[in-house]
């Protein structure tokens, strides 16, 4: 080895000083020998091994070389050091069939569907084949590319290429005119001086020939298009974690294995055929799936042998150092992922530029799906221009694209992305960027409980600047949908920001209230308080501390956990007190009652419910009055005083005689109405219900019109009356459906199943549960355990 670099170095050594003597400059000689300047230049450096006899005769005849100098150039030039090859006046005429292709790992593992399909085509395609591997840095592309060359290469005699065109790494990427150089030498033909020659001869060499062209590591199409095939029977395939859409052919995009694939992988690579599933399934999630990270973390097994595969997973868990425990020497999933912002950083492309900024800035993100929205929040910039980056962070397989105008980072690239912000952003940058993203979140927020009433607590210590930054989401569509969108991510969002943000922490988690109750989602509601508890606990602001706790409280019985609701509501009394403010005493000490007597407990309720009407009598707010005598009512109706029930759901509803109460008296009449129905008062549920339907059709609240259908529906189901039962029920669906009130959909479905399934029409039965789950699945809502019981689908855990 080293006695070939040093006849390396002394070719490179005669063509310098043979250039030099001759007064040339490497433009000159290129002129003149019709050898590319790029070629000329790796040859004097050394790199570029073994020039053909074309390109030396070439060289020797543009710089007059008599016939020793001649001899002696062609002796450096040789792989053994020895004048073997044709002399210079007898060029080669054999064709040169390379055999170029890298080793294929031994430990490569899986990719079945992948390997069969991409061979198919290689070798199926009548004419020139063009495929693009494409992903993620770390994916496994060249390496996938590599083995699937090798399975076709008997299907093309004429050889295999293979050429790393430096799209991402070290140096800049190889110019078409440099590749052409090297691709062309490679078959023994001569390299040209300018772009279009040196094209138009390798096409025409290609089209003589059937061989396999792997062009790996490219850093876009325009540099690949000069190096495809024109015509002929090759087949070329090009790896790249750019999008290669501009170069025609098949595009693949390569994702994560199947576990499956992925814990055998990591199997072999740790030598550890037999290692537990359920450890290696860990390990593989904690990769993100990423093939890379997989052979990183099997080495690192593999070198230490008295590490139980469960210590490193558990190692893997810290995200702060996870990309240290995937590195290797130089090498692993941080250095992979770096070569891919360095390659976006280099360019003179300013969307490219704004793409680095932006990588920065979504690390900030603590959500694991992202929106144009939340890219302009994040960069100050409008959301078109948002969009446009978010896009070339896709090209570049930096973000994923799930969804039309959602976008998803990689576990491992957020990771990466998290460490590039705290090394490029300093903290008030970071804050003012987090900052601007809950600002946004609150004005939203805000602008739901606006459109859904915020009630009179929550109206009184809202402050009307909090509803600016929403003004882009007109209707209360648009808001529910942003926030839909948002929705996985706000949790995670607040309970950061519950240290970096503390006030806008709680700002949210209070505005909250309305949001979650429309979308049902009782246990986000339940952790975004638990969130930002601590924050108002003792403090000050004896409200906020009152409305957090009382939200706690209601969560947990919305989830049926109404042992848990109880500390929180009395403590919520407690600051609700010491507040002034009535309206929350009010509310709290209704919400109390109703718990204790979910608990068993209903005799205890009735004082906090006395006490939540006096003080709505008191403060002339009749909702809150009518409320507390709801509660009231349903407390002695459970208790057996009929009568004092009665009288006290007359008052609730005599509260409410004035004109724009019809909503909220639909309300009251539904659950007194409800309430009749467990109690097995059949006839005065079905009056109570018809006058809620009466009522909610007179305030065109249409929605609520489905749920007391589908509350009639179970009244007929509760008395045997199945046909009618249906009646109401479909009649229901049909204006859920057309409101788009997916929650209320789902309540029907499961009703409409059980009615089914009494009359005997089991599979339609079935049918309304699967669909009723699929929907509470899909927006993770609450109450799927009971759907997958009726359909005997075993608990998810």
């Amino acid at each position: 080895m080293r006695g070939d670099r040093a006849l390396e170095s002394q070719f490179a050594a005669l063509l310098r000083r043979h250039r030099t003597a001759a007064g040339l400059t490497q433009d000159e000689l290129s002129t003149v020998s019709g050898i590319s300047v790029q070629a000329i230049s790796t040859l004097e450096r050394g790199t570029r091994r073994y020039p053909q006899p074309a390109t030396v005769k070439a060289l020797a005849a543009a710089l007059r070389l008599d016939k020793d100098q001649q001899a002696a150039l062609v002796t450096a030039a040789s792989r053994r050091g020895r004048t073997d090859r044709l002399p210079l006046e007898e060029p080669a005429t054999s064709v040169v069939s390379p055999r170029q292709l890298p080793f294929a790992s031994g430990d490569f593992t899986g990719r079945v569907q992948e390997l069969a399909e991409l061979s198919r085509y290689l070798i199926d395609s009548p004419g020139v084949s063009v495929t693009a591997i494409t992903g993620m840095g770390g994916i496994g592309k060249t390496t996938l590319a590599i083995h699937v060359a090798h399975e076709v290469a008997e299907h093309f005699p004429d050889g295999q290429l293979y050429l790393d065109l430096r799209g991402f790494g070290l140096g800049p990427p190889l110019e078409p005119l440099e590749a052409l150089t090297y691709l062309l030498e490679d078959l023994g033909e001569t390299p040209a001086a300018d772009l279009p020659t040196a094209a138009a001869r390798f096409r025409t060499v290609l089209a003589e020939r059937r061989l396999v062209l792997l062009l790996d590591n490219a850093a876009d199409h325009e540099q690949v298009r000069q190096l495809l095939p024109g015509a002929g029977g090759c087949a070329a395939v090009v790896t790249s974690r750019r999008s290669m859409a501009g170069l025609g052919g098949r595009q693949y995009q390569l994702g994560e294995p199947p576990l499956h694939e992925s814990i055998e992988m990591l199997r072999r690579i740790s030598g550890r055929p037999d290692a537990p599933e359920d450890e290696c399934a860990e390990v593989v999630r904690q990769c993100g799936g990423l093939p890379l990270a997989i052979r990183m973390a099997g080495a690192r097994l593999a070198s230490r042998p008295s590490w139980p595969v469960a210590h490193l997973a558990d190692r893997l868990a810290d995200g702060r150092r996870r990309l240290d425990e995937l590195q290797l020497d130089d090498s692993g999933v941080r250095a992979t992922l770096v070569l891919s912002i360095e390659q976006l950083a280099g360019s003179e492309d300013p969307i490219d530029v704004q793409a680095v900024s932006m990588f920065a800035l979504l690390g900030l993100a603590e959500c694991p799906d992202l929106t144009s929205a939340l890219a302009a929040s994040f960069s100050d910039s409008p959301e078109p221009e948002a969009e446009i980056v978010l896009e070339r962070l896709v090209d570049v397989h930096l973000l994923t694209t799930p969804a039309p105008g959602v976008y998803r980072l990689h576990d491992l690239v957020r990771v990466a992305a998290r460490e590039f912000a705290e090394q490029t952003l300093s903290r008030d940058d970071r804050r003012a960027v987090t900052t601007r993203w809950m600002q946004r979140i609150s004005a939203v927020v805000w602008r739901a409980s606006e459109y859904a009433g915020h009630g009179v607590t929550r109206e009184r210590w809202l402050d009307q600047e909090w509803l600016k930054g929403a003004d882009d989401l007109p209707t209360p569509e648009d808001v529910r949908g942003w926030l839909d969108a948002q929705r996985s991510g706000l949790v995670t969002t607040i309970q950061h920001a519950a240290t970096e943000q503390p006030e806008l922490a709680v700002r949210v988690a209070v505005g909250l209230m309305a949001y979650y109750a429309q979308r049902r989602a009782w246990l986000d509601w339940l952790q975004v308080n638990e969130a930002v508890l601590r924050l108002v606990s003792g403090g000050p602001d004896r409200v906020a501390e009152g409305l957090v706790l009382h939200d706690l409280g209601a969560a947990h019985a919305e989830l049926d956990q109404y042992q848990q609701a109880v500390m929180p509501l009395r403590r919520a009394i407690e600051a609700a007190d010491a507040s002034g403010d009535g309206n929350l005493q009010a509310l709290c000490l209704s919400s109390l009652s109703h718990v204790l007597d979910r608990t068993g407990r209903t005799a205890d309720g009735i004082p906090y419910a006395e006490r939540a009407r006096e003080i709505g009598l008191r403060l002339g707010i009749p909702p809150r009055a009518a409320w507390a005598c709801l509660a009231l009512g349903m407390l002695y109706l459970k208790t057996g005083a009929t009568e004092a029930a009665q009288r006290h759901f007359t008052e609730a509803l005599d509260l409410l005689v004035e004109p724009g109460h019809e909503r909220y008296r639909g309300m009251i009449a539904q659950n007194i109405g409800v309430s009749y129905r467990e109690a097995g008062r059949y006839e005065l549920a079905a009056a109570s219900l018809q006058e809620s339907l009466a009522l909610y059709r007179q305030a065109g609240a249409a929605v609520q019109q489905a749920e007391v259908l589908n509350e009639l529906g179970k009244l007929c189901l509760a008395q045997d009356h199945l046909d009618e039962a249906v009646a109401h029920q479909s009649e229901g669906l049909a204006i859920a459906g057309q409101h788009g009130d997916w929650l209320c959909e789902a309540d029907i479905r499961k009703t409409l199943g059980e009615v089914r399934h009494l009359q005997g029409r089991l599979a339609e039965a079935r049918r309304e549960w699967r669909i009723a789950l699929s929907i509470r699945e899909q927006h993770n809502a609450h109450g799927t355990a009971e759907l997958r019981e009726l359909l005997g689908q075993p608990p998810v855990r």
